[in-house]
């Protein structure tokens, strides 16, 4: 088996030689000098090469000595450049990051995973798909992305799917207080497609006043509803985290049936994925990002 000689007896005998003694060498490395003899005589054994001419009181490299220290320096230059800094170059070049999320999400979570992203690793790349949670779950499961963020889940058994944020859905009217409207009875709903929370409320009006719920419009976009709502167009149902950025005083929360839901952002990424530091870096900083409903 082939066996290496050890880099900081290596590194004792280069100071030795460019300092000329071994006690030198001791003081700069902040060790004895017997260490440094044995470093050295533990080289020559490794070696089957006499490094220097042991004479008392006397500090003279041979010939062998001296070639060994030229390489040893050329190995020590190198092995001074393998640190956590030069792993990120050449590995992290040829890396792209796709990652799927809904707009709903992109503004809490994208702007800084991109960010962070950049900062960490400069020569990564990454690809950016917006979607629902039905499409961007099944997405990471057929390997069109390498990471989804997404509220609420699809239960796919070739996933790993971490929840990371709860929160709630909420019925949204547009309006200054002043004019806050009570007659809900009368006013239309902006939903998405059929979930558990459109099912819900549907259950909730129901109960509440013995008819169907008017839906004036079924839109796959929170973005959307969030938009129509903002304009005074009926009531949406949308999750609380779209609402991070709306003045305060341009809505209000409808509370007057008994309608609640709540959620949950999921990380998805596949149970098979292979080591990438930079999927790691994503998913651990989904992980971190503070949030504030």
């Amino acid at each position: 088996m082939i066996t290496y000689p050890n880099l900081y007896h290596l590194k004792y005998f280069v100071d030795a030689v460019e300092l000329g003694s071994i006690s030198g060498a001791a003081q700069k490395n902040l060790v004895t000098h017997p260490a440094i003899s044995r470093a050295i005589s533990a080289l020559e054994k490794h070696l089957g090469v006499a490094l220097l001419e042991h004479q008392k009181k006397s500090f003279k490299v041979t010939n062998a000595g001296h070639k060994v220290a030229e390489q040893a320096r050329l190995l020590l230059a190198a092995a001074s450049g393998f640190d956590s800094l030069s792993l990120h170059s050449d590995i992290d070049q040829a890396i792209e990051i796709k990652i799927g999320l809904s707009r709903t999400l992109s503004e809490a979570y994208l702007t800084p995973l991109l960010h962070g992203l950049k900062e960490t690793f400069p020569h990564a790349t990454a690809k950016v798909r917006f979607g629902t949670t039905h499409e961007i779950t099944e997405a990471v499961a057929n390997r069109s992305i390498d990471v989804g963020l997404t509220i609420g889940t699809l239960n796919l058994p070739t996933l790993r799917q971490t929840a990371i944020k709860k929160g709630n859905f909420v019925l949204i009217e547009s309006g200054p207080k002043k004019n806050w409207r009570n007659d809900l009875e009368t006013q239309p709903f902006l939903v998405t497609e059929p979930r558990l929370e459109t099912e819900k409320l549907k259950t909730a009006y129901k109960q509440r006043f013995n008819r169907q719920l008017p839906v004036l419009f079924e839109i796959s976009s929170w973005e959307v509803i969030g938009q129509l709502t903002q304009k005074g167009i009926g009531i949406g149902l949308l999750p609380d985290i779209a609402l991070e950025n709306w003045k305060k005083d341009s809505y209000r929360i409808v509370k007057s049936f008994g309608f609640e839901s709540s959620y949950e952002v999921f990380v998805h990424t596949l149970k098979s994925s292979a080591n990438n530091r930079v999927l790691d870096y994503v998913i651990r900083e989904a992980h971190a990002l503070p949030h504030h409903p």
